[in-house]
């Protein structure tokens, strides 16, 4: 029976001193990590139910993603928190959640210096999971104010896993290098995806763009990078200096519209890479791709591979080509519901879903998004989608990033305020950047004030962290 990490003991048993897993200085064999693995198992399994939920509160990328696939092995369920969470929101999570077990820094280091535990409940007791079976709860903000636990069953990332093989052309001998922390799905699917299918998994403590080009431009072994949008761009930024990669032969980029300016100059960064961006949700998974083989339309986020299916507007009667409207996706890889919080824009209908997203689809069948709902501002009686603001903003070739948020504004609703991060210096910025966005948006969609941060807050996922730039704006004296 197949599930999440079934494989690994496979591999071990015919490379066993092969390299799995890196990060920064340490290093695990094929042996090493399934022992790692299995010194947690004998943890969960003792201390938990099958089925149990055990919340992962882990600084360590590697830590976590040891901990995670020893609670997929076993059947249960792994939580994965954020580090960074300010402590009421960490509480409030774990208060909602209730998980049987708590493994942190201090916890995890204990089951390190233990051998395996002789009256460990043996595995041939419980049953392997099924694909049914949910092994993973991501947390996501929500409209409650609780971040929401989205739960995922080991059949829909198997399914994933199978999409990856197939779409992205990645070689049994590729190393897998991911550019975030594994509290991101993205991150955190690359590696146990590229586990599961046998690769060396590259792990970075943290985000650092001229660390990550240095190891892989020192590797002899073909690279494929996990990256945001956001990384790449900073990535981009540093092969100026360091110059071009040709050992990195996938670049899969997700979790933002990506700029064609950073698609070209990521081009150039690693000029033997197939750039392939995917779009999906945390409740999704996949739900288009484009790659640079594709002759992807400008704007557009590509098409869905097999097996999946988009329509828009309403699953009963879809909306004609070109008609913006929510999007809604049918497929084996949607989540199994929330653990935690809630989200009016997440709807089921007939094995549909639909998530807060809107777009259009031309006549080949490409999708194109317009923004999500419950971004959407009004201001002076206009809806605006600050996505739309942010791309006329990120087109300028100064601005390296850009989050638009509305302001509470007692005559308009709200005012919209723009807060950007340069790439390189622009004299008199606010005003030369208004200027351009007048050429570019309606009168009603233009910023009442541009705001120049020198580094903008990013998440650990490696996004503009919109919730910290609103909160600070908010807080701020004048603007206006």
């Amino acid at each position: 029976m197949a599930f999440v990490g079934n494989r690994l003991k496979d591999f071990a048993g015919v490379r066993p001193d092969d390299v799995a897993l890196k990060c920064g200085t340490a290093t695990w064999t094929w042996q090493c990590l399934v022992d790692a693995i299995g010194s947690v198992e004998n943890l969960v399994r003792g201390a938990t139910s099958r089925g149990g939920r055990v919340a992962l509160l882990l600084d360590d990328p590697a830590a976590l993603l040891i901990c995670f696939l020893a609670c997929a092995r076993t059947a249960r369920i792994a939580m994965v928190l954020d580090p960074g969470w300010p402590d009421g929101q960490r509480k409030r999570v774990l208060n909602a959640v209730r998980p049987e077990l708590l493994i942190d820094t201090c916890s995890y280091s204990l089951v390190r210096q233990q051998e395996a535990l002789e009256n460990a409940v043996s595995a041939l007791t419980e049953p392997n999971p099924a694909e049914i079976d949910p092994f993973y709860c991501g947390f996501t903000s929500g409209s409650t104010g609780t971040p929401k636990g989205y739960l995922r069953n080991h059949g829909s990332w198997l399914g994933s896993f199978e999409i990856s093989k197939r779409e992205f052309g990645i070689t049994e001998k590729s190393r897998i290098v991911l550019a975030g922390q594994l509290t991101h799905s993205l991150h955190l699917y690359g590696a146990v995806c590229g586990l599961a299918n046998g690769h060396e998994v590259v792990l970075t403590p943290r985000f650092d763009p001229r660390s990550i080009l240095v190891d892989l431009s020192g590797a002899d072994a073909a690279a494929a990078l996990y990256a945001t949008p956001t990384q790449l761009h900073f990535l981009a930024e540093a092969a100026e200096r360091h110059g071009p990669v040709e050992t990195v032969h996938q670049v899969l980029a997700s979790g933002a519209k990506w700029q064609d300016r950073d698609r070209e100059r990521l081009a150039e960064t690693f000029p033997k890479a197939q750039l392939f961006e995917f779009y999906g949700a945390s409740e999704t998974s996949f739900i288009t791709i484009s790659g640079s083989a594709e002759n992807t339309p400008p704007g557009s986020v590509g098409r869905p591979p097999s097996g999946i299916d988009i329509v828009i507007g309403d699953p009963d009667a879809p909306v004609p080509c070109g008609t913006v409207g929510a999007i809604w996706v049918k497929s084996n890889l949607l989540f199994s519901g929330y653990l935690c919080g809630k989200d009016p824009q997440t709807r089921w209908r007939d094995g549909w879903l639909t998530f807060g997203d809107e777009g259009y689809l031309d006549g080949n069948g490409f999708l194109f998004l317009t923004g999500r709902s419950n971004r959407m501002i009004v201001t002076s009686g206009l809806n605006v989608y600050p996505e739309e603001i942010e791309a006329a903003l990120l087109s300028h070739p100064d601005v390296a990033a850009a989050i638009v948020i509305g302001l509470e504004d007692p005559v308009r609703g709200h005012r919209l305020v723009a807060a950007v991060q340069l790439g390189v210096p622009l004299k008199q910025a606010e005003d030369a950047l208004l200027r351009y966005c007048r050429t570019r948006l309606a009168a009603g969609k233009l910023p009442r004030r541009i705001l120049v941060f020198e580094n903008l807050p990013l998440t650990a996922g490696g996004k503009p962290d919109i919730q910290r730039v609103t909160r600070e704006l908010s807080n701020r004296r004048g603007v206006e």
